[in-house]
């Protein structure tokens, strides 16, 4: 059996699909993923990572660092914005799969020209590309929602982005053989949205890994990483509750800045604060460096807001992160944290969204009781080793793919 991958982001930037891509290549399975190569720096991870990697990585290449590519990157550009201004006036005709992503056309014949049994869309952006690949051989086609893809605005009104993609997922979504989810919240969403038959949760887990979990250090140390560092991810909130927090502790963020205007807020911030020997900022790290680095630290920050829906449903792979990892957590009263922090309850405090106060008072609690810092370390540990991983959560997913492999005679795929 051969399958295709169709994704809208570099592998080493998206760890769903470099663990489903893995797996299936594990139990004998032909895979491609296919996708853009945009970003000289992570096409570097890319490279490195694919080296070990029994699956076949095949990608648009229109990097604007790269002399060779950088036309290539002002066409599709250019083509971008042409299919952008005719969204405004109509979505019909392939405008909205255009508008939605640069590189569409390139990325869709590199799928087509792929051999599959079966298409799976990563990203709504890849929905129309997974389905005329599928049309085209005649054979059928997944989607994965790591996000609810149209709630993902924080401005609280549906941005010209969520129109286009309400539009692109109510077309191609109705036609998926499965749908798979990121979370319980998720699934939800895009049922209730688009009266689909109910999606199956694949947790955004992590392999299992063979991690020391250690006693409580001293100081403790906290730990937060996103790929981004910028606005409407808490990092205000947290660093007002560190600032009220009279005891040794070190902070430790890691990421890329979103941009130096926000570099520069953050850091006036720290030393506003007072928090300069005590916050400490890393660059990114590749994906299968995550659980290894995290387990130096002693508890995880899990601090999503309800600043978009979507933030408010999901469930971020951090927190799988730091349980295999074995680090306590400190997380904030989403929809989708309450949910999935009830299976490990000794493992977490709890605190209320965008609450400096309650925020510093759990995190207070783990450096004034080190040995219950060190239990909460301990449970999460055994959490992702009996329940929270990849071995647990592929089964799930091989389960449903031999499912729906029935369907895959069916014929040609009909749009109407």
């Amino acid at each position: 059996m051969k399958i295709c991958i169709v994704t809208t982001r570099h592998i080493s930037y998206n760890p769903r699909v470099l663990k489903e891509a893995d797996v299936f290549a594990a139990h004998g399975i032909d895979v491609s993923v296919v996708t853009v190569n945009n970003n000289a720096q992570q096409a570097r991870f890319d490279e490195a990572m694919m080296k070990e990697r029994k699956w076949r990585l095949v990608t648009v290449n229109f990097r604007r660092e790269i002399k060779s590519e950088k036309l290539r990157w002002l066409f599709l550009s250019l083509q971008e914005k042409i299919f952008s201004v005719f969204s405004k006036f109509t979505y019909r005709y392939g405008v909205a799969e255009r508008a939605s992503l640069k590189g569409f056309s390139a990325l869709a014949r590199l799928a087509k020209n792929e051999e599959a049994d079966f298409y799976i869309a990563h990203h709504a952006e890849a929905l129309g590309i997974a389905y005329a690949a599928a049309k085209n051989k005649g054979v059928r086609f997944g989607f994965d929602a790591e996000d609810f893809h149209t709630g993902m605005s924080e401005s609280g009104s549906p941005s010209d982005k969520d129109s286009l993609l309400s539009f692109l997922e109510g077309k191609y979504l109705p036609h998926a053989a499965y749908i798979t989810a990121a979370s319980k919240g998720i699934g939800e969403a895009y049922e209730k949205k688009y009266g689909l038959a109910k999606t199956t949760t694949i947790l955004n887990v992590f392999p299992k890994e063979a991690t020391t979990v250690t006693s409580a250090d001293f100081p403790v140390k906290f730990y937060w990483y996103s790929q981004v560092i910028g606005p409407n991810r808490s990092l205000e909130t947290l660093l007002e509750a560190a600032s009220q927090i009279d005891a040794p502790y070190e902070l430790h963020l890691r990421g890329s800045y979103c941009n130096d205007a926000y570099k520069e807020f953050l850091q006036t911030l720290i030393k506003q604060k007072n928090l300069q020997k005590k916050v400490f900022i890393h660059p990114p790290i590749v994906a299968e460096r995550i659980i290894t680095d995290a387990s130096k630290y002693d508890v995880g920050l899990a601090l999503e807001t309800d600043v978009s829906y979507n933030r408010d449903v999901c469930v971020t792979n951090k927190i799988f992160s730091y349980l295999m990892a074995g680090l306590a957590i400190v997380g904030t009263d989403t929809y989708g944290q309450k949910d999935i922090f009830s299976h490990f309850k000794k493992a977490v405090l709890l605190c209320g969204k965008n609450n400096a106060d309650e925020l510093a008072q759990a995190m207070l609690y783990f450096i004034q009781h080190p040995e219950e810092l060190t239990v909460a370390k301990r449970f999460a540990k055994e959490a992702a080793e009996e329940r929270f991983n990849w071995e647990v959560e592929s089964e799930k997913l091989l389960t449903l793919l031999e499912e729906k492999a029935g369907v895959l005679q069916q014929g040609p795929l009909v749009l109407k």
